[in-house]
């Protein structure tokens, strides 16, 4: 499977925030989390970048009374974002990674909720962050790391789909040596243990959409085997306790503008 997956091809858009949707609390968690990292009076204008529905446009807009341009390269996808979401604070625009769609030294932060992973050329984003970025401007990024991946369980009922993950899924010191060849240090990494679902049944009920681009990647068959394996592992574990997983969050500052970056 490629590094991008194209929502535009899939009606994935219907179901999604049912399916990677995460409960006030959990949000209320991450919210703090971001604001931890960040002098909120420093921050005035975010990119929210890969914004999907536009679940964390809002909270990033509310967390720090900021300007926020959500930078989603699929139309679906905005158009669900645009008809959940109406504040004179927040625009969508069509843009990518490697072609965020706004002027130079226009962002405090560049916000990256589960899709570094879905940048084909990673090297021209970089160029671009820096680009858009104001002085010392930050970049944070949500994401599951190969270590963060070895403590969720749906993926042992699709192994397809997780030999994909850990393909594609970052490093931890990959990802912070990455940044750092290219003009930025880590400020902070932090693992934010959030609640996914109520219950193990809920966890099958988001699982079962299939919004996961790694489950739209492997075969129908092997879908709904997976499936079935883990409804019958949830239904053995019906109890009122919540479902959480491990979620990395890292905190990059820009350094320096390299030769050429400007």
């Amino acid at each position: 499977m490629p590094a991008s997956f194209d929502y535009d091809e899939t009606n994935a858009h219907e179901r999604y925030d049912k399916g990677r949707s995460l409960p006030p609390e959990t949000l209320r968690l991450w919210q703090e989390a971001i604001i931890g990292q960040l002098p909120r009076e420093e921050v005035k204008t975010i990119i929210d970048l890969g914004c999907g529905t536009g679940r964390f446009s809002l909270l990033l807009s509310d967390a720090f009374s900021a300007k926020v341009y959500g930078i989603e390269p699929s139309e679906k996808m905005l158009s669900t974002a645009r008809q959940n979401i109406s504040s004179s604070l927040i625009t969508f625009l069509k843009g990518s990674g490697e072609g965020i769609p706004l002027p130079a030294n226009t962002a405090d932060m560049i916000f990256l909720s589960m899709v570094f992973h879905h940048i084909e050329d990673k090297e021209k984003a970089l160029f671009g962050f820096r680009k858009v970025l104001k002085d010392k401007g930050h970049v944070l990024i949500r994401t599951s790391t190969r270590q963060s991946m070895k403590t969720y369980f749906w993926p042992q009922f699709f192994p397809g789909a997780m030999e994909i993950e850990m393909k594609r899924a970052p490093d931890r010191a990959e990802l912070t040596g990455f940044f750092k060849d290219r003009g930025f240090y880590l400020t902070r990494h932090l693992l934010v243990k959030q609640r996914f679902a109520k219950n193990h049944l809920e966890y099958f009920e988001k699982i079962s959409t299939r919004t996961l681009s790694s489950l739209q990647a492997i075969s129908d068959q092997e879908f709904q085997d997976g499936l079935a394996r883990l409804k019958e592992y949830c239904l053995s574990r019906n109890t009122s306790l919540p479902v959480r997983e491990e979620i990395d969050l890292f905190v990059f500052q820009l350094r320096y503008y390299p030769s050429g970056g400007d």
